[in-house]
Parts: structure tokens; C-alpha cells; sequence
């Protein structure tokens, strides 16, 4: 009966500290969001720089054409 509530109480700290490190993840990413769209709103050259800082495992940074928005995110378009 002890060993279960040992490995009950090691899972259950297991999983606050799990919790404590996915709320501080989404907390992060939530404020890129919100500085990404201010930065947006702003008329920032490059607003998606907050969220690629945030995602560092991102392959890799997209080339942003100013003159064709609709091109943003994309590479090798052919143009």
C-alpha cells in the first residue's frame, strides 16, 4: 500500500511539474501572438519575427516579399 501511494505521489509531481512547464510554454506563445499582431498593426516590417523567435525548432524563416503579400511564406516561387 506504501509503494503505490509513493509512485502515486512521484506521478502526481511528476505531472504538476509537467503542467507548470506547458503553462509557461503556452503563456510564451501566447505573447508572441499578441506581439506579432501589435507589430502587424504597428506596420512592422517583419511581425512574424516574434513568433519565430518563440518557435526555435521552426526549419527555417520564409522570404517575405513586401511588394506581394500574398507570396508571404512562401520560397522559390519562381518570379
Amino acid at each position: 500500500m506504501t509503494d503505490d501511494l509513493s509512485m502515486l505521489h512521484a506521478e502526481v509531481t511528476r505531472l504538476r511539474r509537467t503542467m507548470a512547464v506547458l503553462c509557461a510554454r503556452y503563456a510564451n506563445l501566447l505573447a508572441a501572438v499578441r506581439a506579432a499582431v501589435a507589430a502587424h498593426e504597428d506596420g512592422e516590417a517583419d511581425p512574424m519575427a516574434y513568433l519565430y523567435d518563440e518557435l526555435p525548432d521552426h526549419p527555417s524563416r520564409p522570404v517575405v516579399n513586401a511588394d506581394h503579400r500574398e507570396d508571404a511564406g512562401t520560397t522559390g516561387s519562381g518570379r
